[in-house]
């Protein structure tokens, strides 16, 4: 799901409520039923598992049995299907409006996807559980690409900007934890890196 990306909303009740793929549900829905179990059930419009969808986005499954009672399965499931499908493709990562080639590769586990985005964001970026849980994977996403833009543009500010001195290789956390532990590094610059991590912390404790 793309970042800012409209809502995906469902209409029950005659009210509607939203499915936020935020990592906490995507999580425990791939976890208990797997993206193909998912896109299965909404395909045959599974009752039992979409109620369980719903109440992973804080919506009352009740609210879907009412309807069907009122409204007939038919018609519940053409009004749900589409959004319903559309939760789950967000929740794997991919864009139905992306006409981009899908990446080739060895396919990557989507629980363990969720528990290095989980790992992502308290480590690397520092936020709270609670917070990491409760984002969208592209929300981490993006301001895990907004932090290494960070670091770029301070080892630019660090090492100068000319075309021989930005190609220097920009450096990992863990690379740069590395280097501290060892004590040197015949490509780094000391001072360099002890204005580096000054920045990083204010940027952090803001």
């Amino acid at each position: 799901m793309k970042l800012g990306a409209d809502g995906i909303y469902v209409e029950l009740a005659g009210e509607a409520y939203e499915l936020r793929p935020s990592l906490r549900a995507s999580m425990r829905l791939v976890r208990r039923h797997g993206l193909t179990g998912l896109l299965a059930a909404v395909q045959g419009f599974n009752v039992t598992i979409i109620m369980d969808v719903l109440r992973e986005a804080a919506i009352s499954p009740k609210l879907l049995l009412a309807d069907i009672a009122a409204f007939g399965l038919g018609t519940v499931r053409n009004r749900l299907t589409g959004p319903l499908a559309e939760f789950v493709l967000a929740i794997a990562g991919i864009d139905p409006d992306d006409t981009a080639p899908a990446p080739s590769g060895k396919p990557i586990d989507p629980e363990q996807a969720f528990a290095k985005l989980f790992g992502i964001a308290t480590g690397w970026l520092g936020w709270s559980p609670e917070e990491a849980w409760n984002a969208t994977p592209a929300e981490i996403i993006a301001a895990r690409n907004g932090r290494v833009d960070l670091i770029t543009d301070v080892m630019k500010a660090v090492f100068g900007t000319t075309e021989e001195q930005t190609s220097i290789a920009i450096y990992t956390p863990d690379q740069l934890s590395q280097i501290e532990e060892g004590g040197h590094d015949p490509a780094f610059d000391r001072e360099g890196y002890a204005a580096l991590k000054a920045k990083l912390l204010s940027q952090r404790t803001r």
